[in-house]
């Protein structure tokens, strides 16, 4: 899942995934496209539910910062690993 925000030249996305060994990792990225600078960190969480409450928390965070929802959009690619 990638949900975007935006302010002016402010950005902040959020992407939620899960890894090989079932942990499901929340990635944030923020920056100023104007200045070309960015940040990325990485959040571990062990179960959806956890992920999804930090979601829901980075999501008000982001509302009282003045920025707004930019859309999802997200394309499942269908590697066959088989």
């Amino acid at each position: 899942m990638i949900v975007r925000w935006q302010k002016e030249q402010e950005y902040f996305i959020v992407r939620l995934y899960q890894d090989l060994v079932g942990d499901w990792i929340l990635s944030q990225s923020w920056g100023d496209r104007a200045a070309n600078e960015a940040t990325v960190t990485y959040t571990v969480l062990h179960s959806y539910k956890d992920a999804r409450r930090l979601l829901s928390s980075i999501a008000r965070q982001q509302r009282k910062r003045g920025y707004r929802h930019t859309g999802r959009s997200e394309e499942q690619l269908g590697f066959d690993f088989s």
